[in-house]
C-alpha cells in the first residue's frame, strides 16, 4: 500500500472514532454551529465593524476583527448548544444509538474529504504523481467521483475527471 492509502485509512479511522465518541447529535449540531457562525459573521461583520470603539473608522482590518469576533461568539454558542443536546440524548438513554449513528456520520465525513482530495488531485493535475498512481484506493475514489458526477451541478462537474 502506498503512503496515500495509509493516510486515507488513518483519516477514515480517526473520523469514525471521533463520530463514535461524539455521537451524531453533537456532530451535526457542531457542523450547523460552524455554518451558522460563518453566515452570521458574513452578515453582521460590516455592522459591527462600523461601531468598533477603536482604530480609524475606514480601516480595512476592522471588518476582519468584527468577522472574527462574531464567528467566535456564534461558534461558542453553537458548541454550547451541541453539548447540552448531547447531555439530553444521554439522559434520554439514546446514547448508544447516537454513538452508532455518529460513527456512520464520521465515515461519511471521511469519504467526503477523500472525494475532495481526489478533486484537488485532478484539478492540480497530480494524478500522475507516484503517491497517487501507486495507491490501491485511488481507483476506487476516482470511480466514486465518476458515479456522483451526473448528480453535481454542471459547473462543479466540469472540474471532475
Amino acid at each position: 500500500m502506498a503512503l496515500f492509502d495509509w493516510l486515507a485509512l488513518l483519516l477514515l479511522l480517526v473520523s469514525l472514532l471521533m463520530g463514535l465518541w461524539r455521537g451524531l447529535v453533537f456532530e451535526v449540531l457542531s457542523l450547523a454551529g460552524w455554518v451558522a457562525a460563518f453566515l452570521c459573521a458574513q452578515w453582521l461583520a460590516g455592522s459591527l465593524a462600523a461601531v468598533l470603539p477603536f482604530g480609524e473608522p475606514e480601516a480595512p482590518w476592522r471588518y476582519g476583527v468584527a468577522f472574527a469576533l462574531i464567528f467566535i461568539v456564534v461558534a461558542f454558542i453553537g458548541g454550547a448548544i451541541a453539548s447540552m443536546t448531547r447531555r439530553l440524548v444521554s439522559v434520554a438513554g439514546l446514547r448508544p444509538v447516537d454513538r452508532s449513528l455518529g460513527a456512520v456520520f464520521g465515515t461519511a465525513r471521511a469519504a467526503v474529504v477523500l472525494l475532495a482530495v481526489a478533486v484537488v488531485v485532478h484539478v492540480m493535475a497530480w494524478q500522475d504523481q507516484a503517491w497517487w498512481r501507486e495507491s490501491a484506493g485511488a481507483p476506487f475514489i476516482d470511480a466514486a467521483l465518476q458515479s456522483i458526477k451526473p448528480a453535481l451541478p454542471q459547473k462543479l462537474a466540469s472540474y471532475l475527471p
